[in-house]
């Protein structure tokens, strides 16, 4: 198109009042734009010069009412020209048709609706802990500014304005400014040159959120139920929220305004439901239906990426995962997991501030953290790739203080009072022995491992072991650092601290298994270190399932599944090495993890396909008349020992034995390691790991034919 022609569309749109022009072509309303062919006096117009395409006009108008997805806004022109119809002066004529009056109606109620719930929203008390556009724009600044601080210090500020505009400027172009910084100098008179059309969104690639219908959320009480059991059961061993914050957000009812909270909300209820008997949160009579009502209402992933995410965003989508993993459908969470790490990339939520901390950003934190403990437990218990590596963030931990101190005044905000235990400690614990499995899975389980790891040379052989004792001595030094409250107390008074600490035990003895792991096949030693510390996490289960049977069991599956592979393929092995050893009582932990699992299954689907595995790898090494001989002795005792039956989960039954066992029952990281059973030889004086838990008790009690619950 020539300039002439471009100034003469131009001036036709500027100057005078602007008037809608009749008969747009149909590329133009395909489209969607502005068509000047009106104003050209017919011709073909501007847009299907440029695109050299022949300029019609066929298409037959339609009447048809406004675009689905457009929000009331976008309607307010004919909503304010019939409401000027109904109130002016000259009567206004009602419609004959039925069909006429009944859509203006709809549009007059939709309309009065909207205006309701903007009034609504102009007396809510809106936090921005809660990400509104404020405090996502100011975590993109802060992630601008430590993204590009290094590459950034000594070019002129008309170079660092080199990024996209309006909601696409959190994409910086770091990489290409450091090459432009070399090639020009730095040079503080160079001039930016930037064309709107190639920076800024364009209309036609704007994504609409569709028309979705109204949230439908539990009634009051159960509502109250739900949120009680949250904050009860998984807020103090999975902190994502900040109860307060959270808490006033329902009460204010923001979950009727903001579609992504009131998501978030749901996703809360629907996770609660499965610590929850409450007939109403199942569905079609089915206890593994529990919380779905209100799951298949989230929409976990955005309708448009234009925007940076929101809190809200990012905290419905990691309950999604956590919610729909433990389903027999649980691969769109393998998915899901990539997309909430480059949500939270995008917002800078991976990198380091300088800034001091609010709840906003303490959110954002709690956010990275949980989505990357999830990144990182799929890799192990799936083998699939991280979505991130621990090179692509330096993030630090979450503040150690309690959500009640996040907001005092002056110096005391995010401060924990002096002599007061956090509850926070132990998801830092938590966190540093994420960090070592990192290690772990990058060193030793990756698909492209160091070549040390690969070679099969003496030499590389002894460094590789050198690097397994290495991490084993990280294991012991983070067991010596463990706060005093947090160590193993099986009878500790206060639930929250003892559910704590089981986690904290339950995840160091997985760490000891996946060390060895990789040498399980080959090296005595590793495969006695494995059993013993899957020994270690039935006892630990054990002890915990009399008191709690429901509150932690989700998270203990895949240690349930793994210790009990684990213990099979060390019977397995003694048996092929023509080992003399008593299968029936090495098959009795087998048996209480599949026990255990059972119970579970019966509200979390991923519990019977880890069943099922434990069953087959029975089945195909021969031992299933063993487990059967087993299931049939015990199971009886079992359930008579076994708090939580399905009409009240939370009761505690205890063993007759429990106070003799728990008695001893105290890792330990400095006495010998054998196994209990004398399955294996005794490890070499180099073995890092000198025991995992004194045993006297039990092996007297299994001598006896009895043990912790049978």
């Amino acid at each position: 198109m020539s300039s002439a022609e471009l100034n003469s569309g131009h001036s036709s749109s500027v100057g005078g009042s602007r008037k809608r022009q009749p008969n747009a072509c149909n590329n133009c309303r395909r489209r969607k734009i502005r068509c000047d062919s009106n104003a050209r006096g017919g011709e073909a117009c501007s847009n299907c010069i440029s695109m050299k395409i022949e300029c019609q006009h066929t298409a037959p108008r339609k009447k048809r009412g406004p675009p689905a997805g457009r929000s009331a806004q976008l309607k307010s022109d004919n909503i304010q020209g019939l409401t000027a119809s109904i109130l002016s002066s000259v009567p206004f004529k009602i419609p004959e048709d039925e069909h006429e009056l009944r859509r203006i109606l709809k549009e007059l109620a939709s309309h009065i609706r909207t205006l309701e719930k903007e009034l609504a929203m102009l007396h809510t008390p809106r936090s921005s802990a809660l990400g509104t556009p404020e405090s996502t724009s100011s975590l993109v600044e802060e992630a601008t500014s430590s993204d590009n601080q290094s590459d950034q210090d000594d070019l002129s500020e008309p170079l660092k304005q080199l990024r996209f505009s309006q909601s696409s400027e959190r994409y910086t172009l770091s990489k290409r400014l450091t090459l432009i910084k070399t090639g020009i100098g730095a040079n503080p008179n160079a001039q930016i040159y930037k064309r709107a059309v190639f920076w800024e969104i364009q209309p036609w690639q704007i994504t609409y959120e569709p028309q979705l219908p109204p949230l439908v959320f539990p009634p009051q009480d159960l509502l109250t139920h739900l949120l009680d059991l949250w904050f009860e059961k998984a807020h103090p061993y999975f902190p994502l929220f900040h109860r307060p914050t959270f808490e006033n957000a329902v009460l204010s009812g923001l979950h009727y305004h903001d579609r992504h909270f009131g998501e978030t909300l749901l996703a809360v209820c629907a996770l609660s439901s499965r610590q929850s008997n409450d007939p109403r949160v199942f569905m079609h009579g089915s206890r593994l239906s529990a919380g779905f009502t209100w799951m298949q209402q989230v929409t976990p992933v955005p309708f448009s990426f234009t925007e940076a995410p929101s809190l809200p965003q990012v905290q419905k989508l990691i309950l999604y995962i956590m919610f729909m993993y433990t389903t027999s459908i649980p691969y769109p969470s393998l998915t899901l997991t990539g997309l909430g790490i480059r949500l939270l990339q995008d917002v800078g939520a991976h990198r380091k501030k300088n800034s001091l901390p609010t709840v906003s950003r303490e959110l954002w934190k709690r956010a990275f953290w949980m989505l990357n403990f999830i990144d990182l437990s799929f890799s192990v218990n799936i083998g699939r790739p991280r979505a991130m590596s621990p090179d692509d963030y330096d993030v630090e931990f979450p503040i150690e203080c309690d959500d009640e101190f996040w907001e005092q005044p002056g110096d005391l905000a995010f401060k924990q009072p002096p002599g007061q235990l956090c509850q926070l400690t132990h998801w830092i614990q938590m966190l540093k022995l994420v960090s070592i499995l990192e290690s772990v899975q990058r060193a030793l389980n990756s698909v492209r491992r160091s070549a040390l790891m690969k070679k099969s040379t003496p030499d590389a052989s002894h460094r590789r072991q050198q690097f397994i004792l290495e991490l084993d001595k990280t294991l012991n030094d983070w067991l010596e650092g463990i706060p005093a409250h947090l160590k193993w107390d099986p009878q500790c008074h206060d639930m929250v601290l003892f559910h704590q600490s089981t986690m904290l035990y339950i995840m160091y003895f997985f760490l000891r298994m996946e060390i060895h792991r990789s040498g399980l096949a080959t090296s005595p030693s590793s495969l006695e270190i494995c059993v013993n510390a899957a020994h270690s996490c039935v006892l630990i289960m054990e002890a915990h399932f009399k008191r709690d049977f429901m509150s932690l069991g989700p998270q203990m599956l895949g240690t349930i599944s793994t210790s009990g592979i684990v213990l099979l393929t060390g019977i397995w092995r003694a048996k092929r090495l023509g080992m003399e050893i008593n299968t029936e009582l090495e098959m009795v932990d087998v048996v209480k993890c599949m026990l255990y699992l059972e119970r579970f299954e019966k509200r979390i689907q991923l519990a019977g396909r880890f069943w099922d595995t434990i069953y087959n790898v029975i089945s195909l090494s021969e031992l299933l008349d063993v487990y059967n001989l087993v299931r049939s002795k015990h199971s009886s005792d079992f359930d008579s020992h076994m708090p939580g039956s399905s009409t009240q989960l939370h009761d505690v039954t205890r063993g007759p034995w429990a106070q003799e066992i728990e008695e001893n029952f105290e890792p330990n990281s400095s006495n010998s390691h054998t196994s209990p059973h004398g399955l294996f030889s005794s490890p070499s004086t180099n073995d890092p790991l000198s025991n995992d838990m004194t045993r006297s008790t039990l092996d007297r009690l299994r001598r006896e034919g009895r043990s912790f619950f049978f």
